[in-house]
């Protein structure tokens, strides 16, 4: 034989696909979940109250909506937006941002506590007998007037600090009398002589 001819008798054969065919239970699974899918949307409307879940109002989940037997939390908004530099105790930091425990600012005229957190104070400020140079921002366009008062008011009852809660009116007339400043308040000049 020749060596050609001995190779080719040694060689195994090309594979090639046999004809296995899908199982037709696989099949009739796939089209029965495909024929329940299209079912379960067309018989479904998008917009009706969840069956399932925590039934929260869906005005809620968009931030658009406090339920009337819920009230707004002022620590956990103070947390979120305040915290970082007046610390968890109100004590600020010295030199740096200063406190609101045992602040005149916090306990004195509500309209003026109200004003600076609503437009933000830059400038020179005098907390508790030390000057401080900074800048506090604006908050009146990322919280409502309701927040602002649960903000304020627990500011103005943490830490020692002793004084009545600032109600939703309140914000909303200081809101409405400073709507035309576009820019902070300048230090304790102009917040002192800025009639309440």
């Amino acid at each position: 034989m020749s060596p050609r001819k001995q190779s080719r008798a040694t060689e195994h054969a090309d594979p090639h696909e046999l004809n296995n065919p899908v199982p037709r239970l696989l099949l009739g699974l796939i089209a029965a979940l495909f024929a329940w899918g299209i079912y379960y949307i067309v018989a479904s409307a998008p917009d009706s109250p969840a069956a399932l879940g925590d039934h929260r109002d869906p005005g809620l989940l968009a931030g658009t909506a406090v339920p009337q037997d819920q009230t707004i939390d002022g620590r956990r908004i103070f947390t979120t937006a305040c915290q970082a530099c007046h610390q968890a105790e109100g004590q600020g930091l010295p030199g740096v941002f200063p406190p609101l425990a045992g602040s005149e600012w916090v306990q004195g005229a509500p309209e003026v506590l109200t004003r600076i957190v609503l437009h933000g104070v830059t400038g020179a400020l005098t907390v508790s007998g030390t000057l401080y140079h900074g800048e506090m921002p604006a908050f009146g366009h990322q919280f409502n007037d309701a927040e602002l008062a649960a903000l304020l008011s627990y500011i103005r009852s943490a830490w020692g600090n002793d004084q009545p809660a600032i109600e939703v009116p309140l914000v909303a007339a200081v809101r409405k009398a400073t709507a035309s400043r576009n820019h902070p308040w300048a230090g304790e000049n102009e917040l002192r002589h800025e009639p309440p």
